[in-house]
């Protein structure tokens, strides 16, 4: 009986809806026209008079409203709403708090010599360089694999794993059957992903994971229409802590086409880095800082910063001579301390600056220091993808490369078989930083990023440079012809993905 009540009133329901449709659709075709137009009004105000981002944002959201009415004013009310606005819960801003104010607490080695760019990032960003270190680059999927796989088998206390992409294939499963297995041996294992990234993440392959004692989080997923704001604010960093004392982060997720096992690119060229020894502390920072995030609760930090967990989770022994500056940072942050951070580098060029970078859509501040410095005489050359793995970004980089060519930079397309997918940056060779973002506007203003910035002439440093001088064997100078010579339709899909930049 009661399903034939639901029913029923299912049926009249629809037959009211019909009705309306036939007799109204007109006027409401109207009013709703009506609406959106004054919505797309009210933003445009809004952005023009009270909005504190970019002026180049700001006129791009304008012009997909006014262009796009209907589909720029539910894009901008799903993803356009500035991340300043976003309002916090007493836990998640005391126990931030906490956390930070307890691990800078910890005696560090100031008192040392610090590398003279250090110092102003450390100035800019509160984070300060630490020495002590052991730090190895790994080369594509080939070499990083091997080696995390490795570390993580060797785990007697604790492994803190996040990652943007953690898919279900081969080396996904590899991997959580790892974790499974050292938290049956009473390791403890905590497992974060990105909302969005992991989002085909199935309760079937997590099951596992939770069935051994696994903590999981998912970070800011999209689960209702309250929380949709967040689609477009990322956690695009990749950490993995092991023991406190290991550490990796870089340009590869987890997933089989980062070992170049994909039908669409011969290789997939990527970096990634290990750490060894004080540094890691900054990457548990990072990690632990997203995980009481998303705790979401009273005393969610107390756990790490007691006595005994500063003990268990800050407390590296140093394993070499290296410096290393771990900065993070965010779309809730007042600055944009990784942008900042990586201009601070460039700028500090005597000789040259290398960059590679799978997405190359700088925001105007970016462009204007890598231009300056490119017309300054300073070598700098500049590596993106031949072939894309997203249309919209592959041309909005493909953009940038005629006014870069003109400030006297030199810019490579790497091989059209192949991906490459490595952030780093090699200045004079003898500066560097590699991590997680792109250089492009999502990285900077967007997404939660991490960069690990390195300050000496070590064999990590020779090892990127070989890494850079073989791609850019691996790949083909752009030239003025070629810049004269695009079809008209490139043209075009160049100036609009130029022109939607500020907002992908």
């Amino acid at each position: 009986m009661r399903k034939l009540i639901q029913f029923l009133f299912i049926a009249v329901v629809l037959l009211l809806v019909e009705f309306v449709l036939i007799n109204y659709a007109t006027l409401l075709f109207l009013l709703t026209s009506i609406i959106i137009q004054l919505c797309g009004i009210i933003i445009a105000i809004r952005l023009l008079l009270f909005d504190q981002r970019n002026t180049s944002s700001k006129v791009a959201w304008m012009a997909v409203i006014f262009i796009l009415p209907v589909l720029g004013t539910i894009s901008y009310f799903v993803f356009g709403r500035n991340p300043a606005t976003r309002k916090f819960s007493t836990a998640q801003v005391m126990e931030k708090a906490k956390l930070i104010n307890a691990i800078h607490a910890i005696p560090n080695n100031t008192n040392e010599k610090l590398p003279r760019l250090s110092k102003r990032i450390a100035h800019l960003t509160s984070i300060e360089p630490i020495k002590g270190n052991k730090i190895e680059i790994l080369t594509n999927g080939e070499e990083t694999f091997p080696v995390l796989l490795d570390a993580l088998r060797k785990a007697e206390n604790h492994i803190h794993i996040q990652y943007y992409i953690f898919k279900t294939d081969a080396i996904s499963t590899e991997i959580r059957d790892i974790l499974v297995e050292k938290a049956k041996s009473g390791v403890e294992v905590r497992f974060m992903f990105d909302g969005l990234g992991s989002s085909k993440l199935s309760k079937s392959f997590l099951a596992p994971l939770k069935e051994a004692g696994v903590s999981i989080h998912a970070f800011d997923p999209i689960t209702s229409p309250w929380i949709v704001r967040t689609a477009n604010l990322r956690n695009h960093r990749k950490i993995v802590v092991i023991d406190g004392q290991i550490g990796f982060t870089g340009g590869l997720n987890i997933g089989e086409e980062y070992r170049s096992n994909t039908p669409d690119f011969r290789v997939w060229r990527d970096t990634h880095i290990k750490i060894t020894g004080q540094a890691v502390i900054e990457l548990q920072e990072s990690f632990l800082n997203d995980w009481i995030y998303m705790e979401n609760q009273a005393g969610a930090a107390d756990k790490f910063i007691s006595d005994s967990g500063l003990k268990q989770y800050f407390s590296p022994v140093d394993m070499g001579e290296e410096w290393a500056q771990v900065i993070y940072g965010g779309p809730y942050d007042k600055e944009k301390w990784v942008r900042d951070s990586m201009l601070d580098l460039i700028d500090s060029a005597k000789e040259s600056v290398w960059i590679v970078s799978p997405y190359f859509v700088p925001d105007e501040e970016s462009l204007a220091v890598i231009r300056r410095v490119a017309m300054s005489g300073v070598d700098v050359r500049v590596i993106i993808p031949g072939k894309g793995d997203r249309g919209i970004s592959f041309h909005g980089s493909n953009a940038y490369v005629k006014t870069m060519i003109e400030a006297g930079a030199q810019m490579y397309a790497y091989a059209d078989d192949s991906f490459v997918h490595a952030k780093a940056m090699l200045v004079d060779g003898t500066r560097a930083a590699i991590g997680t973002a792109n250089f492009d506007v999502r990285s900077f203003r967007l997404n939660h990023e991490l960069m690990v910035f390195l300050y000496d002439e070590s064999e990590a440093m020779h090892h990127l440079k070989r890494d850079f001088k073989k791609d850019f064997e691996d790949s083909r100078l752009f030239t003025m012809k070629d810049m004269e010579n695009k079809p008209l339709l490139t043209r075009v899909k160049e100036v609009l993905s130029s022109l939607l930049s500020p907002i992908l």
